[in-house]
Formats: structure tokens, sequence, C-alpha cells
């Protein structure tokens, strides 16, 4: 006759127990995650700073080239022929390709 009150008391002891355990959890692991998102953060923007640098370093070396231009003036460069070939005007097609064909029978393939 003792059984449903010690049955009562072990599952309110286990319950007990699983609300405790998932409270620490939370309040344990809660204060972690605050963190490291802010670490994760402070990472990406370090990230940015580094393409940022690159990017600048990059637009620096390109204002500093400097292009001779003297091959142009040079008499071998100068006696190049120009053999290209005029491509003539060529006719344009259907407006839409895929309109159905004057004069052609129309078949739908839905019906048979």
């Amino acid at each position: 006759m003792n059984t449903p009150k010690t049955s009562k008391k072990t599952i309110i002891i286990i319950a007990a127990i699983i609300i405790i355990s998932i409270v620490g959890y939370f309040y344990y692991m809660g204060g972690q995650t605050t963190s490291s998102s802010t670490l994760e953060v402070s990472k990406d923007t370090t990230d940015a700073q580094i393409a940022g640098q690159r990017v600048l370093g990059l637009l620096n070396q390109i204002r500093s080239l400097k292009i001779d231009t003297s091959l142009f003036k040079d008499p071998l460069y100068l006696t190049l022929i120009d053999y290209a070939v005029d491509v003539p005007p060529q006719e344009i097609g259907r407006p839409n390709p895929f309109a159905p064909i004057p004069g052609m029978p129309v078949v739908d393939p839905l019906k048979k």
C-alpha cells in the first residue's frame, strides 16, 4: 500500500532533477553563447579591415603604374598593316523564333 506514495515521491524527485538540470544547462551555456557571438563579430570586423587594406594597397599600385607609350611611335609598329575583314550586314531572323511558322499546320501535343 505504500507503493503509490513511494512512486509519486520518486517521480517528483526525478522531475525536480530534470528541471534543475535544464535550468543549469541554460544558465551556463547561455552565458558562453553571448561571449562567443561577440568574438565572431569582432573577427568578422577584423576580416573586413584586412580586406579593406588589401583593396587600398591594390588601388595604390594601380595609381602608381606608368605606361610606356613609346611603342606606338616605333617605326616597326607603324609599318603594321590591318588585315581585318569587314563583316557584311546579316538578315535578322524572326522576332519570335518559337512562334508557329505561317502556312504550317499546328499540332497540339496534348490532344491526340
